[in-house]
């Protein structure tokens, strides 16, 4: 299990049982290689809002330090969080190794 989910695990074991209908953002199957493009975080352009990670329906994207990080292993490659980016700090680049439309 990746590290992340390790954390939002262990939060939720104090609290009391969950009832009805229930959604978790954790992302545990290998899902990287299903991506076409690649989200990718400008650095200089980003201000860590955090609005990518709370969008991210996986939730593979968080804060590293001074720098919002995706962790490429379960990203799906939605391309949500490029559209909810108020700042248009992440570019969607074809993943390498697959051809381009119209190819």
């Amino acid at each position: 299990m990746q590290p992340l989910v390790q954390r939002h695990m262990k939060q939720l074991e104090g609290l009391p049982p969950l009832v009805g209908p229930v959604s978790v953002k954790l992302a545990d199957v290998h899902t990287g290689a299903w991506r076409y493009h690649r989200p990718v975080i400008r650095p200089g352009e980003c201000v860590l809002c955090g609005i990518c990670a709370d969008y991210c329906p996986c939730g593979v994207i968080q804060r590293q330090g001074e720098r919002m990080e995706i962790d490429y292993t379960y990203c799906k490659g939605c391309g949500i969080c490029v559209q909810e980016c108020p700042r248009r700090a992440i570019d969607f680049l074809l993943e390498a190794g697959c051809k381009g439309e119209g190819e």
